[in-house]
């Protein structure tokens, strides 16, 4: 069935924030499509996919996201990383 072609006669209220509205119209707007018309396409993929159509396990951080806030210890003259002291457990 061609969903374009079909005549959207049912109603869906909702609620959500101010700032999540505006920031959704925002974002789909963007692609040209209304929030309307972005709430139906979810919709339509939902039931093309059975389900919710994207995935909500959290994505693993790549290597880049971690290094970006990894601490970089200084090296000595060897090139040892030098740890704070503080960071000494004492079993060696």
């Amino acid at each position: 069935m061609a969903t374009a072609a079909v005549a959207r006669r049912a109603e869906i209220k909702t609620r959500t924030s101010d700032e999540v509205k505006r920031d959704a119209t925002e974002v789909y707007a963007r692609w040209g499509l209304s929030l309307n018309d972005a709430i139906n396409t979810f919709l339509i993929k939902s039931i093309e996919v059975g389900g919710l159509p994207f995935d909500l396990r959290p994505q693993a951080p790549s290597y880049d996201a971690i290094a970006s806030v990894a601490y970089r210890a200084p090296l000595n003259a060897e090139g040892v990383a030098v740890l704070p002291a503080e960071w000494d457990d004492g079993d060696e």
